[in-house]
């Protein structure tokens, strides 16, 4: 694997050292939504504590922190898609949306703006795709408040209901006049040069909608699901409430979305399955019928259902061909965050292959954003922790020239010997002095984040262990681990405080040892 000695000073997606692995990350939080900056690299968790940045590329370095206490659940958060507006993150508050900005040098007053309509908790925020200041809120009150940015006092344009609670609601990513919301079973269609009457309303399931997502390239057409087990694909130029396809799946579904390659989508379960199914819109057998469309892929990992997935894409569309390359990105119960490598054969299954053609226009929103992490804190007023485990890192080369473990022996008063000399070269303020300033950006210990985090390695479910009950039996699963075969220093460290679990790691310091006390 890839060194990440250097994860700041990447230039690009394409020097990541985590894009081509799979990996996961523990975070012991009650996150309630993810989401993804332009550029791919950072991921935002968003708790009940506030808001959590982890950067993919220093995956030993634990998250930011910014804080916002708050007793409601985030329904949903938003990092904008816009390279130009790359440091805005939106999330919600029970009725309000914040608009935190992540440049602003004071970390205490991180929020710039608080979008204050809804009389109801609010369920869904989504960006628009043509211009990087507006934005869509819907909420339990049946409203739906489009918001201008640069005028945040009050909502630009306000559509509404009047029967239903809104779960759901999405711009169109070709025409930027064009919105849809869901209502129970009701997809209602927008569009803001129209007033407030309906453009177009579909009765769309037995049961309420719970997903809603416009097709990448085609102009009228958008995919809804429903606890109902469908999915559908709907044309709303058409004058009747007939889908054009239909996917009949085993489980109830809380999410379904497009993806951005190829013909495929994919879903979600609300509850009794904790993968992702993949599915090909597309099916080369034209004698099949379109409700039997099969699940092509199956992403599994999680101990838990999946409550948020997100796609990390490098490269571009130039002269026509596609030269991306995709990482699945998923967030569960289990509060772990899981990296999903795809390779050509997946990719290959929903009609994907790199360098092809592109026949149709499709909207890039993150075009030229800099490749760039947030997890520092720009006030600058505490040292980065990549500086302490800049060397913790999947591949980097920690052990001595002496064959024997970097961490060697223990001292009887407690002090760590024979430590690499990577230690004695890197200025890291000991948690004496600095912990408090560390902790307030950082509310994860660095010894426990360190022990949750697995890249390039994948623990999947043994053949003829179901799922409902691999939480119970991975436990006893997971081999210990001997002493010489750890990937990096990081394992070796983690391993170390398992092994001696009464010794406390107190103090890091910039010295040639590293310091216990009993």
């Amino acid at each position: 694997m890839e060194s990440i000695s250097s994860a700041k000073g990447l230039s690009s997606a394409f020097e990541s050292p985590t894009f081509d692995e799979d990996g996961s990350f523990r975070l012991d939080k009650p996150v309630g939504s993810a989401s993804i900056s332009p550029c791919g690299r950072d991921i935002v968790l968003a708790s009940r504590q506030g808001l959590h940045i982890i950067d993919l590329d220093s995956p030993w370095s634990p998250p930011r922190h910014l804080s916002h206490h708050t007793p409601w659940e985030v329904a949903d958060v938003q990092w904008s898609p816009f390279a130009a507006r790359d440091y805005w993150v939106v999330s919600t508050s029970n009725q309000k949306a914040l608009v935190w900005n992540l440049e602003m040098k004071d970390s205490r007053a991180s929020i710039e703006h608080y979008l204050h309509a809804h009389t109801r908790a609010i369920t869904d925020i989504n960006f628009s795709a043509h211009h990087p200041d507006i934005l869509a809120t819907c909420a339990v009150d049946s409203y739906v408040h489009c918001w201008d940015l640069r005028h945040p006092s009050r909502a630009a344009i306000t559509f509404c209901d009047w029967f239903a609670g809104a779960t759901q609601v999405k711009w169109n990513r070709q025409n930027p006049h064009i919105l849809a919301s869901s209502h129970d079973k009701f997809l209602r269609i927008w569009d803001d040069r129209k007033g407030a009457h309906p453009l177009r309303s579909i009765e769309a399931h037995a049961t309420k909608i719970y997903g809603v997502d416009w097709n990448r390239t085609e102009t009228n057409n958008v995919a809804t699901c429903s606890l109902d087990k469908t999915i559908k694909f709907w044309d709303y130029t058409s004058a009747h409430d007939v889908p054009e396809a239909m996917i009949q799946t085993s489980f109830p579904v809380w999410r379904a979305r497009h993806t951005p390659f190829g013909a495929g989508l994919l879903a979600m379960p609300q509850r009794n399955d904790f993968d992702l199914h993949l599915y090909n819109r597309r099916s080369d057998d034209q004698s099949q019928q379109p409700e039997a469309m099969p699940m092509v892929h199956r992403f599994d990992g999680h101990e838990g259902q999946v409550k948020e997935f997100l796609w990390r894409a490098r490269g571009s569309v130039e002269t026509s061909t596609d030269g991306r390359d995709f990482q699945l990105v998923s967030w569960g119960t289990d509060r772990v965050l899981r990296l999903h490598r795809l390779d050509e054969k997946v990719l290959g299954k929903v009609g994907f292959v790199k360098g092809q053609q592109v026949k149709r226009t499709i909207p890039f929103t993150r075009r030229n954003a800099p490749y760039k992490t947030f997890r520092g804190d720009p006030s600058g007023t505490t040292k980065d922790i990549d500086s302490i485990f800049g060397q913790l890192r999947p591949g980097s080369s920690c052990q001595p020239n002496t064959g024997m473990s970097s961490l060697s022996s223990i001292g009887q008063n407690g002090h760590v010997l024979g430590v690499n000399n990577i230690w004695a070269t890197t200025e890291i303020p000991s948690a004496s002095m600095a912990g408090k300033q560390i902790r307030s950006r950082n509310d994860v210990d660095a010894i426990s984040w360190m022990k949750g985090v697995k890249i390039g390695k994948r623990e999947t479910r043994p053949v003829g262990v179901d799922q409902s009950v691999s939480s119970v039996l991975s436990p006893v699963l997971k081999s210990s681990q001997p002493w010489d075969s750890f990937d990096s220093l990081a394992e070796e460290i983690t391993h170390l405080a398992d092994k001696f679990s009464k010794v406390t790691f107190e103090n890091v310091r910039a010295t040639t040892s590293l310091h216990f006390f009993l």
